[in-house]
C-alpha cells in the first residue's frame, strides 16, 4: 500500500490512535484502537513498531520515530516482561489471563493449521527488538541501540534453543522454518533448515503452507536462500492453496482464508506480493539513506519469466526497473529519480561484459564499478535513465 498510495498522513493518524489506546502502566497495545473486542496478539500489537519503521524507510521522515519512540519502548518492555525464564514469549493480558482470541500466533494457514503460538510470539519479540535497535541508531541513541542489539541476540538464541529439532534439522512446517531463516539461523544449520523449508513445500504438493505472517516472509526468504525458482513456482500455482487459485476463481480482491471462506475484504496476505518488486524485479529502499535517497536495483530472474517490470513514485520522483531476456542477452532498463543514487547489481561473470547504452563501462564515467565478483557485478549510479546489457546468465 505504501508503494501504491501516499500514506504518510494516514499512518500518522493511525499510529497515533494506537498509542492513545496504549495501557498507561503496562505498555500493552490493544489489537484495535479504541479496543472494542476482536482477536489478535503480540504480532498485531507489534504494528505500533512495524508501521513507524516502514513509514521511515519509505518516506525518510523521522518525526514518527521521534514522536512515538517512548511508546514503542514501553510496548517492547511489556513484551519482554511476558517472557518465561528461557526468554520465550507467551503473553498474558494486563489482567493476567490467557485469552485465546487475544493471544493468537499466525493465522489462516491452509486447513487452519498453525505453528506454535509461542514460536510466532518470540519471533515478533525479536523482530520488534531488532527494529527498535535500528530506530535508536537512526535517532543517534547509541546507548539504546547497544541495549536492543544485545536483547535481540538473546531473543534469537532463546528461539533457536527452544524450537530447533536437531533430529529433523527443522523449526517446523507452517512457517516455523521461514521465521527462523528471517531471524538468521546458525551457519552450521542453514543448509538443513533451507532443505527443510523446501521439503515443507514439497509435502504440500508444491504449495505454500503459511498463514498471514509466514506468507509475508515466505517468497523473499526462499529467494534469499538460493530458492528463487521455487518461490516462482509456488507463486505461480493455479490450484489451492495459493494466489493463482484465487485468480482462477475470477476474484478481484483477496480472501480471508486460502480456501475461500469468510470475507473478500481481507488484504492481510498481500505482504507476500512484495517478492515481485523487491526480488523478481529487485527494487528496494536502502535503510542507510531512507525515503529512496539511495536504493538498490538487483533483478533476480526466476522460473519461466522472461520479463518483469515495476515502477513507483518515491519522494524524489518516479523510480522504475524493467528487465528482459531475449536473444541470449539480459537487459535492464532503470530510471533513478533526481536526487537519488542507486546500487545496481547485475548477474554476469565480469564487469567487462556489461554494456550501458551499448558502450563498455570504461566509456561511461557516470557508472562506477564497486564490486566485480564471479556471478555478480555491483555498480554505483546517480539519477538518470540507464540501459544495461549482459550475456544472459541462464538463457
Amino acid at each position: 500500500a505504501i508503494h501504491t498510495f501516499e500514506l504518510a498522513a494516514f499512518y500518522t493518524k493511525w499510529v497515533q490512535d494506537f498509542f492513545d489506546a496504549q495501557h498507561p502502566v503496562s505498555g500493552y497495545v490493544t489489537d484495535t484502537a479504541p479496543f472494542e473486542g476482536g482477536g489478535g496478539g503480540p504480532a498485531w500489537g507489534a504494528a505500533c513498531i512495524l508501521v513507524p519503521w516502514q513509514v521511515y524507510l519509505h518516506y525518510g521522515d523521522k518525526r514518527m520515530l521521534e514522536r512515538h519512540y517512548r511508546g514503542m519502548k514501553h510496548y517492547l518492555l511489556w513484551m519482554h516482561a511476558q517472557t518465561d525464564a528461557d526468554g520465550i514469549l507467551f503473553s498474558k493480558l494486563p489482567q493476567g489471563k490467557d485469552t485465546f482470541w487475544l493471544n493468537l500466533g499466525d493465522w489462516c494457514a491452509p486447513d487452519k493449521k498453525q505453528p506454535p503460538r509461542d514460536l510466532v510470539h518470540t519471533f515478533y519479540l525479536w523482530r520488534c527488538t531488532d527494529l527498535l535497535m535500528r530506530m535508536a541508531e537512526a535517532l543517534g541513541l547509541e546507548g539504546d541501540a547497544c541495549t536492543y542489539r544485545a536483547l535481540a541476540a538473546q531473543t534469537a538464541a532463546a528461539f533457536h534453543r527452544r524450537f530447533y529439532d536437531a533430529a529433523s534439522g527443522s523449526y517446523g512446517p507452517v512457517g516455523g522454518n521461514v521465521f527462523a531463516l528471517v531471524m538468521g539461523v546458525p551457519a552450521e544449520r542453514r543448509q538443513r533448515v533451507r532443505d527443510a523449508l523446501a521439503a515443507d513445500i514439497a509435502a504440500n504438493g508444491g504449495h505454500l503452507d503459511t498463514g498471514i505472517f509466514g506468507t509475508g516472509f515466505l517468497f523473499e526468504t526462499l529467494s534469499d536462500n538460493g530458492l528463487n525458482d521455487l518461490a516462482y513456482r509456488v507463486m505461480d500455482q493455479r490450484t489451492r492453496p495459493g494466489f493463482g487459485w484465487w485468480i482462477e476463481q475470477g476474484w478481484t480482491t483477496t480472501s480471508e482464508y486460502w480456501e475461500g471462506w469468510g470475507s473478500r475484504n481481507h488484504p492481510m496476505f498481500g505482504g507476500g506480493l512484495s517478492w515481485f518488486y523487491r526480488r523478481l524485479v529487485g527494487v528496494a529502499a536502502d535503510e542507510r539513506a531512507p525515503g529512496y535517497r539511495r536504493l538498490t536495483i538487483r533483478p533476480q530472474p526466476a522460473g519461466e519469466a522472461r520479463r518483469a517490470s515495476y515502477a513507483t513514485r518515491t519522494p524524489y520522483g518516479e523510480l522504475s526497473a524493467v528487465w528482459e531476456k531475449r536473444d541470449g542477452v539480459f537487459e535492464l532498463k532503470a530510471e533513478v529519480p533526481v536526487g537519488s543514487t542507486a546500487c545496481v547489481l547485475l548477474p554476469c561473470r565480469h564487469a567487462s561484459e556489461v554494456r550501458e547504452g551499448g558502450q563498455p563501462l570504461s566509456r561511461v564515467p557516470e557508472v562506477v564499478v564497486t564490486e566485480d565478483n564471479a556471478g555478480e557485478v555491483a555498480l554505483e549510479v546517480g539519477s538518470g535513465r540507464y540501459t544495461f546489457t549482459v550475456p544472459d546468465p541462464a538463457p
